[in-house]
């Protein structure tokens, strides 16, 4: 019998964070598992048989728990982002395990402190193949594209080159939560719809009613070194996928053999064809990119069953 009972995944509470349900998924039955904000932890009880697997930010205080995870996600963006990095490589409490999407971002974070580290890419949840791309299906759109729309992110170049070459011609669905500047930006093209947040069974049913599903991802800092997720989406939906060029875009692409047709850095449909026929995804197998598999492949299950019977 594991002498820890219960894993409790802790985040900042501000973003969504679709990876704690694939991990919960995974390791119920296996352990009582609950997700809550940092500020909440004090009411999760004794601790002493508990995990606490934090999705990082700033917590410099180590919590009472029997194992203690530092799960870097993702990196600190802006353009205090060296300072924000620094200060959590100094000040953040030494945990018993850090984990990494990749070794491009533990590389980034530089730790050297002899802390066990684990990599644990992003994946997708296994629902994903209810949703699978199988026929050409009416579409309600030209080009669908799912993620974050900000001026750090530089949604406007994407958005602006497509308009440069397709002007009103084509129509461009986006899901997500556009930055005010964005909306007002493009209030008076029609073409350009953004549809809002929405949960990602109804997205995953949005990208089949579209004939190109656009993976923008940018090439500055901390994204460079992050792994696109909505490509590992769109590549396991059997979708056409449009890319810009960006480092862990293509590594991605090579990694797992999928078709993609590629624009330029900062201005992706420059070069785009009219008629967007190109190869898509339908023959890939999305199982390497499945949550248990890839949970399971990162060892961190094992480590855990291996702490407990210490």
């Amino acid at each position: 019998m594991t002498r820890f009972s219960k894993i409790i995944f802790v985040h900042g509470g501000k973003e969504a964070y679709p990876e704690i349900a694939a991990y919960r998924a995974f390791f119920d039955g296996l352990y009582e598992t609950m997700e809550m904000p940092f500020a909440s932890l004090a009411q999760a009880g004794d601790l002493t048989h508990g995990i606490v697997w934090m999705i990082m930010g700033f917590y410099p205080k180590r919590p009472p728990a029997g194992l203690v995870i530092h799960d870097y996600r993702s990196l600190s963006v802006g353009r205090l982002w060296r300072i924000k990095d620094w200060v959590k490589r100094r000040a953040n409490a030494k945990p018993d395990f850090r984990i990494f999407q990749n070794e491009a971002m533990e590389k980034a974070m530089g730790f050297e402190d002899g802390v066990t580290t684990l990599f644990l890419p992003m994946g997708v949840p296994p629902f994903v193949a209810t949703h699978r791309a199988k026929t050409e299906e009416t579409h309600d759109c030209d080009f669908c594209y799912i993620g974050v729309m900000s001026a750090e992110r530089r949604t406007q170049s994407m958005i602006d080159s497509f308009l440069e070459r397709f002007g009103a011609s084509k129509s461009f669905h986006l899901y997500g939560e556009p930055e005010s500047f964005l909306v007002e930006r493009y209030k008076e093209k029609t073409n350009i719809v953004f549809k809002g947040r929405q949960n990602q069974q109804t997205v995953f049913e949005a990208l089949a009613r579209a004939r190109v599903a656009v993976n923008y991802f940018p090439n500055h800092h901390p994204h460079r070194l992050q792994t696109p997720t909505k490509l590992l989406e769109y590549a396991a939906l059997g979708l056409r996928i449009a890319c810009n060029e960006q480092p862990q875009s293509r590594q991605t692409s090579q990694r797992y053999g999928l078709e993609c047709w590629w624009g330029a850095a900062h201005d992706m449909f420059a070069s785009m064809p009219e008629d967007l026929v190109w190869a898509d995804n339908r023959a890939f197998d999305p199982a390497p990119l499945l949550w248990p598999r890839v949970i399971e492949k990162s060892g961190i299950a094992a480590l855990l069953k291996e702490k407990g019977n210490v």
